[in-house]
């Protein structure tokens, strides 16, 4: 079964996206999407492995944060404050479905940045943590991407011809520290990362990896960021389908 879900932010804001929620499941994995992203992702990933896992009888939530895709707000409401809280909404939704017992976080890019700062915040309440070309540099891209050009006359930033990044956004950066804790994390991490990937270096997939003690790397040999190639984009979905199933750990 799929339905369209909605959570109301702290701002009033209504979150849109998507819950697969096959009979019986007991797990859930929560999708955080990547900057810019949405719950279906680049080449349709989120929703493509939504529906591998719903096949397996795992249950899956992926939602727009505000600003982004279908929820309320523009992209120039987003900072990385909301964005937390949303995740953390987001979690709390899942922990309180019926009969589910098991909650897994994913994070593409961005996302996996978020993951990680909700492991580390949800430690003992996360059952596993899968990181997708994880963006443990986040904080420093959108910081360089704001200070690198010119402001308007709200002291914010137009990139890519239409996004409007906020001064809001580049002031709420300093607090958030994407590694910091991650040793602490008890539960298995798995991380997936292109080696070719441009946009984040694979390096920083396997900071991940050594900074989380029970954690392991894969590595898709050429892969940029998107994982597009029809080849790269089986080995992500079947190497992390076996993550969750508990095949390869």
């Amino acid at each position: 079964m799929i339905k369209h879900v909605e959570i109301v932010n702290k701002q009033g804001r209504t979150l849109r996206g998507y819950l697969h929620l096959p009979e019986g499941a007991k797990e859930i994995l929560v999708m955080f999407h990547g900057f810019t992203g949405n719950k279906t992702e680049h080449a349709g990933h989120f929703r493509n492995f939504a529906r591998l896992l719903e096949k397996e009888g795992v249950a899956s939530l992926r939602m727009d944060f505000s600003g982004n895709g279908e929820s309320d707000g523009e992209f120039a409401d987003f900072t990385f404050d909301t964005m937390m809280d949303e995740a953390r909404q987001m979690i709390e939704y899942a922990k309180n479905i019926a009969g589910i017992e098991k909650v897994d976080l994913l994070g593409f890019s961005m996302g996996g940045a978020v993951a990680g700062m909700m492991a580390r915040e949800y430690m003992e309440q996360i059952n596993k943590l899968m990181l997708w070309s994880p963006a443990g540099n986040i904080v420093d891209l959108i910081k360089k991407r704001y200070e690198n050009n010119e402001k308007n006359e709200k002291g914010n930033v137009i990139f890519g011809g239409y996004w409007e990044l906020s001064k809001e956004m580049y002031e709420s950066l300093d607090k958030y520290n994407t590694y910091e804790g991650l040793e602490n994390f008890p539960n298995k991490v798995f991380i997936v990362h292109g080696s070719q990937d441009l946009s984040v270096n694979y390096l920083f997939g396997m900071r991940y990896a050594v900074r989380c003690k029970n954690s392991f790397i894969h590595l898709v040999n050429g892969s940029g960021h998107g994982y597009d190639p029809l080849a790269h984009r089986d080995e992500l979905y079947s190497k992390s389908l076996d993550f969750i199933l508990g095949k390869n750990c």
